[in-house]
């Protein structure tokens, strides 16, 4: 009989740990792809993220949603598994709004409880939330550089 696969989602975080490269290059892909939406995944051990996926946004006219490209997202997904870790954060930019999940990102929650990273560009300097999401309201939840 197989092994079962292993899930690649680390479900419920209640904290999340981000290296500073990490975050620079998150915050470096936002800034890059202003003013359109970007978003990716952070892979890891939970609670520390370590390693960055930056996906395309496949609905390159948008400044307010975002859609992964399939086809980067399978990649993606192929390479946390060979390298053992799970999908520890999503994220996406606000570039016009703050970093507080919207009406389309709790409609648009197809990954349960993963931890959402939002990374706002209205301000004088971007600002980076971590969010959990549930269908109709959410939580903030705790994270630090490492």
């Amino acid at each position: 009989m197989p092994e079962p696969e292993t899930t690649i989602l680390a479900h419920a975080l209640d904290r999340l740990e981000i290296p500073r490269a990490i975050h620079d290059q998150m915050v470096e892909h936002s800034l890059r792809d202003a003013p359109r939406e970007c978003c990716g995944l952070l892979a890891g051990k939970p609670p520390r993220a370590t390693s960055l996926h930056p996906l395309r946004n496949a609905d390159p006219a948008s400044e307010v949603r975002y859609d992964a490209d399939p086809m980067e997202l399978i990649t993606a997904i192929r390479a946390i598994r060979e390298a053992r870790a799970e999908i520890v954060a999503i994220y996406h930019s606000h570039p016009q709004t703050e970093a507080v999940p919207s009406s389309v990102d709790l409609r648009e929650n197809h990954w349960g409880p993963v931890p959402r990273i939002i990374v706002s560009l209205a301000g004088q300097s971007p600002v980076v939330r971590v969010w959990r999401l549930e269908p109709k309201t959410y939580h903030e939840i705790p994270w630090r550089l490492v």
